[in-house]
């Protein structure tokens, strides 16, 4: 992939990188809360896709720039899974990131949401979260080290094909998962009726 070599921060919006909403204690499920909370536990299929089981929570204490926007990237910061995920607007409610992420905004004047998060969770990227991270029992990366991380970052038309390609393989993934799970459950049901 040809394209200039640029570090994160330099494609972000003005203050694009920010931590995740910080909760007292446990983030308790209010079944008519107004705003929905995304947390590491919601990151599902290999870390590609949020979940859709996320927890509602009463959004009178949460200041509305907190709300997440499509195009936003959540970076998973704690953790050995230090992945990222586009986030995309499924409904009209109200969400917000967890402590436990940085929110990411992206200019996409200068660049596509989903190939960055895509190339974040590549090899190359991964490996410099390795050997940068920080704590010895929980690690974690710190937002100098994510603002730093390293871009391969190619036209904006070449980012867009990339992260069709890249999202058109998840999907596939996913499919051939659900596949191999629905085989592996006929088979057992056969095995047990030819008892």
């Amino acid at each position: 992939m040809q394209g200039k070599s640029v570090i994160l921060k330099s494609i972000l919006t003005y203050n694009g990188l920010s931590s995740g909403h910080s909760f007292r204690g446990k983030i308790k499920h209010i079944h008519n809360g107004g705003v929905r909370v995304i947390q590491l536990k919601d990151f599902e299929e290999n870390y590609t896709i949020i979940g859709n089981n996320c927890v509602l929570v009463n959004g009178e204490k949460i200041k509305t720039k907190n709300y997440l926007k499509d195009g936003d990237v959540l970076f998973t910061s704690k953790g050995a899974n230090n992945f990222a995920v586009p986030y995309k607007e499924t409904n009209k409610t109200p969400t917000i990131a967890s402590s436990a992420l940085f929110v990411l905004k992206i200019n996409k004047d200068l660049a596509n949401p989903d190939f960055i998060a895509w190339y974040i969770n590549q090899s190359k990227v991964q490996n410099y979260f390795k050997s940068n991270e920080s704590g010895t029992y929980t690690t974690s990366i710190n937002k100098t080290v994510l603002e730093e991380t390293p871009i391969e970052l190619p036209s904006l038309e070449k980012q867009a094909k990339i992260a069709t390609i890249a999202k058109l393989q998840n999907r596939n993934l996913i499919i051939s998962n659900q596949l191999i799970e629905l085989n592996k459950r006929l088979t057992t049901t056969q095995l047990i009726n030819s008892l």
